[in-house]
């Protein structure tokens, strides 16, 4: 599979994962995000087809869509048994 396609593929499931994410209840889905952008970045070392460009933006955006992903800011609403899962990551308010 060309360099151009895998890029392709992960850039479909990063919308995907976080058009999900953007509710409360899916929340947890943005470790899907950081599980991709965590392949993003070493992808050019095990994979051949990358030019020297390529590869650094496949590390740029690697790491831009971690730190994007990390769930922070509070909740604002509740959701019975799902607020153990949604307080992953979030700021506790007083």
């Amino acid at each position: 599979m060309p360099q151009v396609a895998r890029s392709h593929l992960i850039g479909v499931l990063v919308v995907t994962f976080s058009i999900m994410a953007r509710s409360e209840v899916g929340r947890l889905l943005r470790l899907a995000n950081i599980i991709f952008g965590a392949w993003l970045i070493p992808a050019p070392l095990l994979l051949a087809g990358y030019t020297g460009l390529g590869a650094a933006a496949s590390v740029t955006a690697g790491v831009l869509l971690i730190l994007l992903a990390l769930p922070v800011g509070p909740i604002r609403s509740h959701y019975g048994a799902w607020d153990r899962w949604n307080s992953i990551g979030a700021v506790r308010r007083k």
